[in-house]
């Protein structure tokens, strides 16, 4: 599962996307309890594919990419509780899986992803 954000640490992938125009950046973690890589945290900078919505005020693009990460974040814990829970309430009303692109599949994969020593 996500680990919750850290917010220094997103400053740092974020920072990292942007100076090179990358489209994410993803931080793998050792879990020392089974000596494994997992998930540690991440920054979606891709673009962003939604059904019209009213947003109350306007947000710069740094800002909508952090709400991305956050979204794409809740949206991988709620798919993920779904498989042991299907009474799992939906975590965003402004992203569905209808609404990913591409790249924002990938990225909400990678989180899924675990590497054990040797493997990648």
């Amino acid at each position: 599962m996500a680990a919750p954000p850290n917010n220094r640490l997103q400053t740092m992938l974020r920072t990292a996307v942007q100076s090179v125009q990358w489209t994410y950046s993803l931080f793998w973690q050792l879990c020392p309890q089974q000596g494994i890589l997992t998930w540690g945290d991440g920054y979606y900078n891709g673009a962003i594919k939604t059904r019209k919505t009213v947003q109350a005020m306007e947000v710069s693009t740094e800002e909508a990419s952090l709400q991305r990460s956050d979204q794409l974040r809740e949206l991988y814990e709620s798919l993920s509780a779904g498989e042991a829970n299907s009474q799992t309430r939906r975590p965003c009303a402004a992203l569905s899986p209808e609404d990913l692109t591409e790249s924002e599949w990938f990225y909400l994969l990678c989180v899924s992803f675990s590497f054990h020593p040797g493997v990648g």
